[in-house]
């Protein structure tokens, strides 16, 4: 092996843009270089098959000076021959909502063409060391699984990620095959509706509303109670028994009647009495078994006065007799 031993520094120098070869023969030799290699240029091509570093760690971007990168993006670039290149870039210009600060952040891994459109990552898992994951932390954007073959027939394991459709398809099954008995608000008084069958309870089917824990109203097969009264076809009448049926006209207006007055005679079915009791403000009028006055229409006034109102004809007679 030929040797060349010289003391200090040692120059090549060729003619000005010139270039200086190496040749190691028709045979692939090896150059070795026992120190450091300090390229200085503008650009350092390297043309071999094959690349092997052993460093553990590439520094790009060295020397700078700056808060950031100075150029604003630093990475590799991959040659794609006729389609667009693609680059694998830290671009200071993204910004990005730190979910553990919540403090806005700058600088982020970017995967792109040489035109700066977005470029897909395969991969099978993503690890956060345990920390959680936020995916589209900003904006508006959503996440997809479009191009998937029905997607929302995968999802099948507990752990699985359901999509919009798997929600929607579960949604319709369960609200169409649902037999929902009561719908609620509220928590120190309730506001609710309760349906209630008879193949369920043994009881009347019925339909309550209820507001701040007061039943309001309640629908019945043949009847509807409405507060305290119960209307059954064309007939009203109060849900307590004993209790005054009222019919008020607020204000200067009037009850009007528009129709035929039918008052049924005394005792009524759930009434034994025949003579009712004196009321403690104005009359009551009632009808029973016709008397002297032949109209069979009577009252009893707050004085505890009973009679019966006589008719046109008998007032005549009675007249003329006396």
């Amino acid at each position: 092996m030929k040797q060349l031993v010289t003391d200090g520094d040692y120059t090549i120098k060729v003619a000005s843009g010139g270039t200086l070869t190496i040749d190691t023969g028709n045979q692939i030799g090896q150059l070795y270089l026992t120190g450091d290699l300090v390229v200085n240029g503008a650009q350092t091509n390297v043309t071999s098959t094959n690349l092997s570093i052993n460093d553990n760690i590439i520094v790009l971007n060295a020397g700078e000076a700056g808060a950031g990168i100075t150029l604003n993006q630093s990475g590799i670039r991959i040659e794609r021959g006729s389609l667009p290149d693609t680059q694998i870039l830290f671009d200071e210009t993204i910004t990005w909502n730190d979910p553990v600060s919540q403090t806005v952040k700058t600088g982020a891994f970017t995967l792109i063409d040489e035109a700066g459109g977005n470029i897909g990552l395969n991969v099978r898992s993503i690890a956060t060391g345990g920390g959680d994951l936020f995916l589209i932390n900003a904006g508006t954007g959503v996440i997809s699984v479009s191009g998937t073959n029905n997607y929302e027939d995968q999802v099948t394991d507990d752990d699985d990620i359901p999509n919009k459709a798997y929600v929607d398809v579960v949604v319709s099954n369960q609200v169409a095959a649902a037999n929902f008995t009561r719908l609620r608000t509220g928590s120190a008084s309730l506001t609710e509706i309760v349906v209630e069958d008879f193949e369920t309870t043994g009881l009347p089917s019925n339909f309550k509303i209820s507001v701040d824990d007061v039943n309001n109203v309640t629908y019945f097969a043949n009847r509807t109670e409405l507060h305290d009264l119960r209307i059954t076809g064309s007939t009203i009448e109060t849900t307590v028994s004993s209790a005054d049926l009222i019919l008020s006209a607020p204000g200067s207006g009037s009850v009007v009647i528009d129709d035929q007055l039918q008052i049924l005679s005394t005792p009524s079915p759930d009434d034994a009495s025949v003579d009712p009791s004196a009321p403690t403000d104005g009359l009551k009028l009632y009808v029973k078994t016709p008397g002297v006055g032949k109209t069979g229409l009577y009252y009893v006034n707050s004085s505890s006065v009973q009679d019966e109102l006589v008719s046109k004809n008998r007032s005549l007679l009675l007249s003329m007799i006396f």
